[in-house]
């Protein structure tokens, strides 16, 4: 939230609005999502974990209603009702069952640690249900389903569900693994972690993709007009973070193999790319978690030119004014 106000009467919590669609809505309406749309989505709900994670917050009740899909694209987690901090939130909101004996959280996406015994729902408990709510984007449906709730957790702790490509056989099997190694029913046979997940699930999107090498631009040939010389320059003075365009082929992203390294948890391993084309610069977004943007629009594919703002996932703190050096 963004401010809290008390007040000898009342109190007030000022909150964001968030204007979009809730990824359930979507589901209910539309089925299954694309495959680039469904892991796109599941890219942005982990990044918002990592950062909650990386808080010591737990959110427990991770599941399609709790996901906002902006205008944008975007994809807001929210509804931390029921989260736990990791150290020293022994409340009343620790235990299985609440007063009037429901469990905490939705059970069609809870772990079967967090069915058993909610205080042992950590990290990996927030990664199990993004591997459900993955699973139900690809598929249309959920993985258990019983009417019965003894049989319903029944089946969340052997683990028995179809599997995704038998109900979609779009989604193959390198996919369906990092699904179903997300969803795993013992702790040890999941993903680390929410950065873990989402980067497998990265390394899965750009498999068809090799990361361009940097090679020296050839001078131009008589009455050609001359390469531009472009740099990237942090909005922020105090920062003096510069890159300067070099070759004709740059990578954009976290990854230490890139050519521009930028090391924020917004920002996607390889997030994108700039491309010289004939005697322009051409940006391209490599299907990034929390997109690319020019001068506040999103985009997927954009001529830069000087005086442009270039905008690195959701973080106003990786955005950079294109100079003409």
């Amino acid at each position: 939230f963004y401010e809290f106000i008390n007040t000898q009467d009342n109190a007030v919590l000022v909150m964001e609005f968030v204007e979009g669609t809730p990824v359930d809505i979507l589901l209910s309406e539309k089925g299954a999502m694309t495959v680039p749309d469904a892991i796109s989505t599941a890219q942005c709900m982990l990044e918002a974990l990592v950062y909650a994670h990386g808080k010591g917050i737990v959110h427990r009740d991770i599941k399609p209603a709790n996901l906002i899909r902006e205008n944008s694209g975007s994809v807001k987690v929210t509804d931390f009702g029921i989260a736990k901090i990791k150290e020293g939130g022994a409340g009343p909101g620790q235990t299985v069952l609440t007063k009037s004996g429901f469990l905490l959280g939705t059970p069609h996406y809870m772990s079967p640690e967090q069915i058993r015994e909610p205080k042992d729902a950590g990290a990996k408990s927030d990664v199990y249900s993004a591997g459900v709510v993955l699973y139900e984007m690809l598929t249309g449906a959920l993985p258990f389903n019983s009417r019965s709730l003894p049989k319903l957790i029944d089946a969340i702790y052997r683990g028995e569900k179809q599997a995704p490509s038998t109900l979609r056989p779009e989604v193959d099997k390198e996919l369906e693994a990092i699904v179903l190694k997300a969803m795993h029913p013992r702790l040890e046979g999941r993903y680390e972690g929410a950065r873990e997940f989402f980067e497998a699930l990265e390394e899965y999107n750009l498999r068809p993709m090799n990361t361009p090498t940097m090679r020296p631009q050839p001078a131009p040939a008589a009455g050609q007009p001359p390469t531009p010389q472009l740099t990237l320059v942090n909005v922020k003075p105090e920062i003096n973070e510069k890159h300067t365009l070099k070759g004709d082929s740059v990578m954009v992203g976290r990854d230490r193999s890139c050519a521009i390294v930028l090391a924020h948890p917004a920002v996607s391993r390889r997030h994108a790319r700039i491309t010289l084309s004939g005697t322009s610069y051409v940006l391209e977004d490599l299907k990034s978690a929390n997109g690319t943007y020019v001068n506040n629009t999103r985009v997927e594919r954009a001529k830069l030119k000087p005086g442009d703002v270039v905008r690195f996932g959701a973080d106003p703190a990786c955005s950079y004014v294109v100079r003409d050096r």
